[in-house]
């Protein structure tokens, strides 16, 4: 029989009073060993990068990374339908003292974005599936709690 995997961090959802509607939001360090910068983000399973954030909160927040991965922009599809280019980095993610190195994706929706459009108040970054895949994450939707626990995989390999 496998071991019992028990969870390394567990989290309850978050209220949104605006949306009415509960929010998974952790919080992880992010970017060298040598600068790691809190962020809180929203985890998000249709987000396919470790952390997805806008240029303007990667500038505001002083973050750091540890190399880019592209020459050329990357095009990324966001939620609302649009195409946006976006750099693509390597950066050091800690979550409850579980490091892992990770893709970040960088966007400026502010560029992208014609001044009649409106402008951009607030968009929280998103913990995607390069860091969610890492672990075994268990939503407990009655409960309203996010339980994160290394897989038995990575349990094995640190064993041996």
């Amino acid at each position: 029989m496998g071991q019992e995997n028990t969870p390394f961090l567990q989290k309850d959802y978050t209220y949104n009073d605006e949306r009415k509607t509960y929010d998974v939001l952790l919080e992880v360090k992010v970017g060298t060993k040598e600068s790691l910068k809190k962020v809180t983000a929203i985890v998000d399973t249709g987000c396919s990068s470790g952390i997805h954030l806008c240029k303007s909160f990667v500038n505001t927040e002083k973050l750091v990374f540890i190399k880019k991965i592209n020459i050329n922009p990357v095009p990324v599809h966001v939620a609302d339908g649009h195409t946006i280019n976006a750099d693509i980095y390597k950066a050091i993610c800690q979550m409850n003292g579980k490091e892992e190195e990770i893709i970040v994706s960088v966007i400026d929706p502010e560029k992208f974005f014609e001044e009649g459009e409106g402008t951009i108040v607030n968009v929280r970054p998103l913990l995607g599936r390069d860091l969610l895949d890492k672990y075994d994450v268990l939503f407990k939707g009655k409960e309203r709690k996010l339980a994160i626990s290394c897989s038995e995989l990575n349990n094995r390999e640190s064993s041996l």
